[in-house]
């Protein structure tokens, strides 16, 4: 067996910060309420930069976190829930922004919110069957472009942001991901969703309305919060069960930033002490996929973790979708 690590992480986080306070001033609400509808002070939101710009920051610190230089790399996956374009792909595009010299192959994997997970998952299976070294995940959101200002469930959940992970070999066997379980209930497809940019809203289509609304994220909070919590149990049950390990066994808990009602939610199910959950959403916001990466720098650069000591990585996405790993340090 090949042992499978962390070897270095980093974020990049747009220049500008969006206060809750300044969104209720734009939204014509008294202070305050953004804050307590969303559990969220802070947010960034990008004023110019692009979201590939945004990943190659977070690549270069995550590379001088290793000590490592892009030599050092195999393989690219992007791992985001948005597109920064339709073609070419998001890899291509962090290829090219990098100035890589070397043809290493480049893919995408999109599993919106749950991105990442599924990523360091197929990361961890080419690692295991030696297919590459080194793997650097990237996954960078502009969440903001997509916000609908009229829904006030949504304006000002999210926010932007970039986190890049290099994942490799490990001389320590012990090091590895013990187990990974992921599923779709699509019952709850239209709960979350932007319409446009594919080929059944394409703006060749829509020619007697605005295609405005077609590119703005619409959510049923409600409808996918009630299917979540149904199915959680089960699924956290057989992610548990495939790692081999008990609740009781997990040092760190590492969510998807969704929301404030769903890490509540998540933090009395699981019913751990507050200081094993990594919380950072009053600062960030739902960042999409680039939420669990931050979380994780949060976790390797600012909480004491040691040796053997076991991760639980874990979110929903658009879809909808669960998913969650394992992982022993």
């Amino acid at each position: 067996m090949i042992g499978v690590t962390i070897k270095g992480i980093g974020i990049a986080n747009p220049s500008r910060i969006v206060s809750s306070c300044e969104i209720d001033t734009f939204r014509g609400e008294p202070l305050g309420t953004t804050e307590i509808r969303t559990g969220i002070k802070q947010r960034r939101y990008s004023s110019n930069e692009t979201a590939g710009e945004l990943g190659v920051k977070a690549v270069k610190e995550a590379l001088t976190h290793a000590n490592f230089d892009l030599t050092d790399i195999d393989c690219i996956i992007s791992a985001s829930g948005t597109m920064e374009q339709a073609i070419p792909y998001n890899g291509a595009n962090l290829h090219r922004l990098l100035g890589l010299k070397a043809p290493i192959p480049t893919f995408d994997i999109n599993m919106t919110c749950l991105s990442a997970v599924a990523a360091i998952n197929v990361a961890n299976a080419l690692i295991q069957n030696a297919t590459y070294k080194n793997i650097l995940l990237v996954s960078s959101e502009i969440a903001s472009v997509g916000i609908d200002w009229n829904d006030s469930e949504v304006g000002g959940m999210f926010g932007d942001g970039a986190a890049a992970i290099i994942i490799g070999q490990s001389s320590n066997t012990s090091q590895r991901v013990l187990g990974s379980h992921f599923e779709t209930h699509s019952e709850g497809y239209e709960s979350c969703q932007i319409r446009g940019g594919g080929s059944t809203y394409h703006p060749s289509k829509i020619i007697d309305e605005d295609y405005k609304k077609y590119g703005l994220f619409e959510m049923h909070g409600k409808i996918a919060y009630r299917l979540t919590a149904k199915v959680m149990p089960a699924f956290l049950n057989k992610l548990l069960g495939k790692a081999n390990v008990e609740l009781n066994d997990i040092d760190w808990i590492v969510p998807h930033q969704a929301s404030n009602l769903a890490l509540e939610h998540l933090k009395k199910r699981l019913g751990v002490p507050e200081h094993k959950l990594i919380n950072i959403l009053s600062e960030r916001g739902n960042q999409i996929a680039a939420s669990i990466p931050t979380a994780m720098n949060e976790l390797f650069k600012h909480r004491a973790i040691k040796s053997g000591d076991k991760v639980l990585i874990i979110g929903t996405s658009a879809g909808l979708s669960l998913g969650g790993l394992i992982m022993e340090l």
